[in-house]
């Protein structure tokens, strides 16, 4: 990315907030079988808040099941683990997030940003989830969905799938992270019913350490890294945290500006 790129899409990332009172759930072709996610509002409202427009975001689900109405799941937790991406995918740590408030909570899935909306789960999500799915028991494919977040002009779109066991088996084979992978099918992955609330709020986890946003870090992320957890709201995509390295340059340039001045001026 240029220079000036970056500052751009600063500005344009400092309007979302504008989003929020626009958000659309996709209801479209969902079977009435199967969980209903509740998803609550000023959780979802911070995740687009925390966004970029072009690179994708993302974090983890967790939640509780109502002891009245084991149908419906409540997500009241995201995490949001170190990370970077691209346009089309996010890459997290292989590690999945510990820590002892989750431990009363169930894994319900992931939910990621993406800059258009799409009519179907892309096989970089199918791919991701099956092979989650394989890598760690804890997470059950009945249970655990993607959320997809599409910003689409001036607001916000959400699309809540689960894995078929077709998807399930060809997402953990794929070896191909190309756009339009052999063998991938419309039928390897099925919508589920979503619905947004403020009946309930939910709360976020951050990495204890440094970052969740490595984009601007890039080269100290690394899928093998380990990292604890802490209760917080995440810092928003350009927050100063994320990016030392652009404020470095900043402070050079003011210092190379100041030993200019100090020249003497012999048309003075």
């Amino acid at each position: 990315a240029s220079k000036t790129d970056w500052r751009v899409r600063a500005i344009s990332a400092s309007n979302l907030h504008l989003r929020v009172n626009h958000i659309y759930v996709n209801s479209d072709d969902i079977k009435e079988s199967g969980y209903t996610y509740i998803f609550p509002k000023n959780v979802l409202k911070k995740f687009i808040c925390i966004a970029d427009l072009r690179t994708q975001i993302a974090g983890y689900l967790y939640g509780v099941t109502p002891p009245d109405n084991p149908q419906v799941k409540e997500i009241r937790c995201v995490v949001m683990p170190p990370q970077r991406g691209t346009h089309q995918l996010v890459v997290l740590p292989e590690q999945l997030p510990e820590h002892e408030y989750l431990k009363d909570l169930e894994p319900l899935g992931w939910i990621h940003t993406q800059p258009n909306e799409s009519p179907q789960l892309s096989p970089h999500d199918v791919t991701r989830h099956a092979k989650i799915l394989e890598r760690h028991k804890s997470w059950d494919g009945e249970k655990c969905i993607v959320i997809t977040c599409s910003f689409t002009p001036g607001s916000c779109s959400l699309t809540a799938y689960k894995l078929t066991p077709s998807g399930y088996e060809w997402g953990r084979t794929n070896k191909d992270n190309g756009n339009n992978p052999h063998g991938y099918l419309p039928t390897h992955y099925e919508k589920v019913q979503m619905l947004l609330s403020d009946r309930f709020l939910g709360f976020y986890m951050v990495p204890d350490v440094g970052s969740w946003n490595y984009n601007h870090l890039g080269t100290k992320h690394s899928e093998n890294m380990s990292y604890g957890l802490k209760l917080e709201n995440p810092k928003e995509y350009y927050h100063e945290v994320h990016r030392p390295t652009h404020f470095l340059t900043f402070q050079q340039a003011a210092a190379d500006m100041e030993e200019g001045a100090d020249r003497e001026d012999h048309f003075a």
